[in-house]
């Protein structure tokens, strides 16, 4: 179970980073807020916050069995399902209709993206996946539940497909091989580099046509996946979408559970198994937020490498907004010169390399690190193990940096689909009323879009504390060794925590060709 001391640790940890609330320079925002106080001062407290929560958290949650979560239980839910508003939102006509209505905006999208307007302001495809797809379905898959897993629209069409195919005298539309069990989620990890690689580096992200044609190759190696491995297989090892939203939906207040015929607890947040059941037999919960963050199981290694890169991109993202990276690039420019007009491309393509690879090594160091510092009287675990295991420490991190980076983008680009929902195809359509809108640039300014940045870095830096701490309590099952082991991952949490506050405080750079 989740105690009451392990609760006021994370509750105390919390109002000490509710001091340290400021304002900044506002990274990600044309206007300039100028922060009252030196940016050293805010990025010192806010390493503060998290060294003082890692002594309260320590002080405070000794069981080794605190947090740990198995087949639903740990903590406390409630069965909404239950409820005649549980009832209501899953009742099996809604949920037809929000499938058959993402099928159809997928299918909108792609024709947009070839018969619409080739201006990115008035095209749907561009708006879809950088601000309704990338950011905020994945605000929605954290602080609701995983909605993915409903609307995923090649999920859907697959699985319409299914039906037919057995209504019509099949078996199976998939050839179900046997999918190679080191491959892991590494087709996945393929898939999510170069969609990170186009919304990073791609000059031409924005370019309707070139986004759709990329959409569509990805729907088809999807569809091909499915059918060669099963739709469950590839949406669990080669659907990005699916796996990434699933580690931002650990820290979601909802989940799916399933009980067994015999009456015994089933698994959590398996959605095959979920739409498997027997309706007596499913539940939707709500639990505390982060809950589902202390899962049981360990992720593979590289679905843990997937998550890695997952915060790497959106860091790396952000940094090259700043006028240090200006700077370095435009020497990178001179080296690479040769290249001709492809050397802003090849330049950011070779940051984000080294970007992502100094991600990855700087975990497994720290993972290396946690290994030695828990003494040679510990469990044993190899430094890949360890990155398995504490993987899921860096969900609250990816998160946190995704609403310090994305949240003023969506506040405001997102805004453009609503006349472009009235009229997809520019063919002079009001269909929603809505065709003349104007998005207000003004919903968010610098002062509120830094208040937000620094209240979600530093709390979701004291969450990744308490997580890795319960992870390191369960597998090394001794306190003092738990924190000892832990002052490794102190020092990485200190050390992002103050470079996310720097980064988010630097005024936008554009890089000019």
């Amino acid at each position: 179970m989740i105690g009451r001391k392990s609760i006021c640790a994370v509750v105390l940890a919390l109002l000490g980073a509710g001091m340290l609330s400021g304002s900044a320079s506002a990274h990600g925002f044309g206007e300039r807020y100028d922060l009252p106080v030196p940016l050293s001062l805010y990025m010192g407290g806010a390493a503060l916050a998290v060294v003082l929560s890692f002594a309260v958290i320590g002080a405070f949650t000794a069981s080794t069995r605190t947090g740990v979560v198995e087949h639903g239980h740990g903590y406390v839910t409630l069965n909404v399902r239950r409820l005649p508003m549980g009832s209501a939102i899953a009742h099996p006509v809604l949920l037809f209709a929000l499938k058959g209505g993402a099928v159809s905006v997928m299918v909108i999208y792609i024709v947009a993206g070839y018969a619409g307007s080739p201006d990115p302001t008035r095209n749907p495809v561009p708006v879809m996946t950088w601000a309704i797809l990338w950011i905020g379905i994945a605000y929605v898959s954290a602080f609701v539940g995983n909605i993915w897993a409903l609307i995923n629209p090649w999920k859907v069409a697959y699985g319409w497909a299914e039906s037919v195919y057995r209504w019509m005298g099949g078996r199976d539309l998939s050839h179900r091989a046997k999918y190679p069990e080191r491959l892991g989620a590494w087709p996945a990890f393929a898939l999510f580099s170069a969609f990170a690689w186009v919304e990073i580096v791609d000059p031409q992200s924005a370019v309707p046509s070139r986004v759709a044609t990329m959409a569509l190759l990805y729907s088809l190696v999807t569809f091909a996946g499915m059918f060669w491995f099963g739709r469950g297989v590839w949406l669990r090892n080669g659907e990005f979408f699916s796996l990434i939203f699933g580690f931002l939906s650990k820290f979601s207040p909802t989940e799916v559970h399933v009980w067994q015929p015999d009456g015994k607890p089933g698994p959590v947040d398996d959605y095959e198994a979920f739409a498997a059941a027997s309706q007596k037999n499913r539940e939707w919960n709500i639990r505390p937020w982060g809950a589902g963050l202390l899962s049981a199981t360990p992720l593979s290694l590289s679905q843990a490498t997937l998550l890695v890169l997952l915060l790497a991109t959106v860091s790396f993202d952000g940094f090259t907004e700043t006028p240090l990276w200006a700077n370095a690039a435009s020497k990178g420019y001179n080296s690479l010169r040769f290249l001709g007009d492809d050397v802003f491309t090849a330049t950011k393509t070779i940051g984000l390399m080294v970007g992502a690879t100094l991600f990855f090594a700087v975990f497994y160091l720290v993972a290396l690190l946690i290994g030695q510092l828990a003494g040679k009287t510990a469990p044993s675990f190899t430094p890949a193990q360890l990155v398995q295991t504490f993987a899921y420490s860096l969900v609250p991190i990816a998160l946190a940096y995704h609403l310090a980076h994305f949240f003023s983008f969506l506040a405001i680009q997102g805004q453009l689909i609503i006349p472009i929902a009235s009229d997809p195809f520019t063919h002079g359509w009001d269909i929603f009323g809505t065709a003349d809108w104007r998005p207000n640039v003004g919903i968010v300014n610098a002062r509120l879009i830094w208040f937000l940045s620094i209240s979600a870095i530093v709390v979701g830096h004291i969450v990744a504390v308490y997580v890795a701490h319960v992870y390191a309590l369960r597998v090394f099952g001794d306190r003092l060794v738990a924190l000892r082991s832990q002052l490794a991952m102190l020092v990485l949490m200190v050390a992002y925590t103050m470079i996310s506050l720097w980064i988010v405080a630097q005024p936008i750079t554009i890089e000019s060709r």
